[in-house]
C-alpha cells in the first residue's frame, strides 16, 4: 500500500512531483508491481487526482475517508482503515507492505527481502526499517531554558571517542515498513509493539527521505549520476 495524501504542506503536492518523468508515488508503485510477493499494489489516497495517477500507474486504488487526510493522521489509523475497508470488500489479507512514497529509491529486489525478513520471523506484529544514524546520540545535546548544554544521553564524558568506539545504534526509517493485518490495533501511532522486528537497511543503499525542496534536489542529482534509481 502507498500511501499518498494530497494536503503536503513543507512540500506542495510532493507525492506527484515529477522525479525523472515519473510521478514520486511511481517510484513506489513500479517496483510493488514487478515484486512477485505482492499479490496486489493500492495507492491509498484522499485526492481523487492522486487516485487517477496511481491508477494510471497500474495501482489498484482506495480512496480514505476525508478526515483520515488530514496532517496529524498518524499511519496506523490509515492502515487499520484500509485494512478493515479490504475485508469488507472480502479481500483476505494477511500484511500489508507499506510503501511511503517519499522514499523513491527501493527496488523490487528489496522489497522481497524486507517481505522474506518479515515472514521469516514468528508471532511478529510489525516490522520497521533500521539504519546507520546519521549523527550518533553521542553527538547530540541538549539545551536547557537557560541555555546550558549537557549530553543527550548518558556516557563517559571525560573519555575521548574514536568513531570506532561509539556503542551501536540504529535509526528508526520508514523505507521498510509492514504490519500484521490481524494486529494493527496492536500498534502505536509509530507502528511499533513489544513484538516489532527491525530490518536493517543493508550498507550501501540510498535511505533519501524527501520531505524538502533540498531533499528532492539531492534525489534527482543522484538519479542523474547513476547512484541510485527505483
Amino acid at each position: 500500500m502507498v500511501p499518498a495524501r494530497a494536503g503536503s504542506e513543507g512540500l506542495p503536492h510532493k507525492n506527484i512531483r515529477p522525479l525523472q518523468g515519473v510521478p514520486l508515488i511511481g517510484h513506489s508503485i513500479k517496483p510493488a508491481l514487478a515484486c512477485p510477493q505482492i499479490e496486489e499494489t493500492f495507492l491509498n489516497s484522499d485526492s481523487n487526482d492522486y487516485l487517477e495517477i496511481g491508477q494510471s500507474l497500474g495501482a489498484s486504488i482506495y480512496k480514505r475517508p476525508d478526515h483520515l487526510g488530514r496532517a496529524d493522521t498518524t499511519m496506523q489509523a490509515v492502515i487499520a482503515d484500509f485494512i478493515r475497508a479490504m475485508r469488507a470488500s472480502g479481500k483476505e489479507l494477511d500484511a500489508v507492505l507499506v510503501l511511503y512514497p517519499t522514499y523513491p529509491f527501493r527496488s523490487s529486489q528489496q522489497l522481497s527481502s524486507i517481505v522474506a525478513h518479515y515472514c521469516a520471523q514468528d508471532d511478529r506484529d510489525s516490522l520497521i526499517g533500521l539504519k546507520q544514524p546519521d549523527t550518533h546520540p553521542y553527538l547530540c545535546a541538549k539545551l536547557s531554558a537557560q541555555n546550558s548544554v549537557a549530553t543527550f544521553v548518558d556516557y563517559d564524558v571525560d573519555r575521548y571517542y574514536r568513531r570506532q568506539d561509539y556503542p551501536g545504534c540504529y535509526e528508526l526509517t520508514a523505507w521498510a515498513m509492514m504490519v500484521n493485518a490481524d494486529r494493527i490495533d496492536d500498534l502505536n501511532a509509530q507502528l511499533l509493539s513489544e513484538k516489532t522486528t527491525g530490518f536493517v537497511v543493508p550498507k550501501n543503499t540510498k535511505v533519501v527521505d524527501i520531505d524538502t525542496e533540498m531533499d528532492f534536489v539531492f534525489a534527482e542529482f543522484l538519479l542523474e549520476r547513476g547512484y541510485a534509481g527505483a
